[in-house]
């Protein structure tokens, strides 16, 4: 890091710019972890890994769901290799960057317009130190957060280690992406079919243990309704940047969480006590967080308290397998040493059953 900003600036490079620039840098490092380390997380998950994903209405209301057991023998996901969500998108940020260089550089038409807007920008960054200018509006926020219970928050929201924390979401950022490839056409359908059945406008929906944000693609599919408020729920603070990151390069909204038509909010908070207010959401998502959470009937009644009657919960989970007996043994064997490497990560929970018995009107 301090290699990449404090150097002596190369010829045709502007000194006072470069200045600027390392002390907005060395300024947002002291508010977040610069160091990211590798991963403990596996690139990607063995296709003998057994799967959970479905989706479920709010017993209060009229429901359909299906759901699978076995991610080997049920759901037989296409690989199609070569091929990621994200390739566009990522063409889109190196455009973007070529741009800033271009227009940065020596003797460019667009160096003085370009510098005044990075020292304003650095400026007002550096006035504020907190980075709340980039928060989306309140106006823009359909769903009210509310503080947790004190209680539950003290059983459930246990301390963290920031430098784990931001290791961690590093590695599930760069990390995942072979498996995301995998899963993506089986994703693409769930989501699809539950954006068609929400309201086509306002429709608020939250995502516990959004992480890096991984589903950002999905959220942009046809189907999809106007003005999304979707509030990204997670108690790693770290995974905040990279998730505003993924939902830019999805178009899903703008820098910070603005713009775009949808309203995004990230905010600190976990599964067992939910910062948001009762029957508030037409639709809440978990992909991959039931198997870390301290208690997964903890969290599923707090799923089925803050959706709206008719409300749906989609899951996407690995569970123990049922229908490998040599493959539960392996998961059981290193569930102890997954939970110590991957953040709390069960491989052998039966999350389906718990499921089951929360009392969803159909599943």
């Amino acid at each position: 890091f301090l290699r990449a900003t404090l150097r002596i600036p190369p010829p045709g490079e502007d000194p006072v710019m470069m200045l600027v620039k390392t002390m907005l840098l060395l300024s947002a490092a002291a508010g977040s972890h610069a160091f990211c380390a590798p991963s403990s997380v596996p690139a990607s998950l063995s296709t003998r890994t057994s799967a959970f994903c479905s989706a479920a209405r709010s017993s209060k209301g009229a429901c359909m769901a299906h759901m699978g057991s076995d991610g080997r023998s049920q759901h037989n996901l296409e690989v199609k290799r070569g091929f990621s969500y994200d390739d566009e998108e990522n063409r889109d940020f190196d455009k973007e960057q070529q741009q800033l260089q271009a227009a940065d550089a020596p003797g460019s038409t667009e160096q003085g317009n370009f510098r005044r807007k990075f020292l304003r920008e650095a400026l007002l960054l550096g006035a504020c130190g907190c980075g709340a200018c980039l928060l989306p509006d309140p106006a823009d926020a359909l769903a009210q957060l509310r503080t947790p219970p004190k209680e539950a928050v003290e059983a459930f929201d246990l301390p963290r280690n920031k430098f784990v924390d931001a290791s961690f979401a590093c590695g599930m950022f760069t990390g995942m992406g072979e498996y995301e490839a995998e899963a993506a056409p089986k994703k693409a359908a769930l989501f699809k079919q539950l954006l068609a059945s929400l309201p086509r406008k306002d429709a608020v929906i939250a995502e516990v243990g959004i992480g890096s944000f991984p589903n950002a693609k999905f959220f942009t599919a046809r189907e999809a309704p106007t003005g999304m408020d979707i509030i990204g729920i997670d108690p790693n603070d770290e995974m905040k940047n990279y998730a505003l990151e993924n939902a830019r390069r999805a178009k899903i909204t703008g820098k910070g969480g603005k713009g775009g038509g949808n309203t995004l909010r990230i905010v600190h908070g976990v599964s067992e006590a939910l910062p948001l207010e009762d029957a508030s959401c037409d639709a809440v998502l978990c992909t991959l967080t039931l198997c870390s959470v301290v208690s997964p009937e903890a969290s599923v009644a707090e799923v089925k308290r803050v959706l709206k009657p008719g409300g749906k919960f989609l899951f996407w989970e690995h569970v123990l397998s049922e229908t490998d007996p040599q493959l539960a043994r392996t998961q059981k064997a290193l569930t102890p040493q997954q939970v110590k490497r991957a953040d709390g990560c069960h491989l052998d929970r039966r999350t389906g059953e718990v499921i089951k018995a929360a009392g969803f009107a159909s599943l």
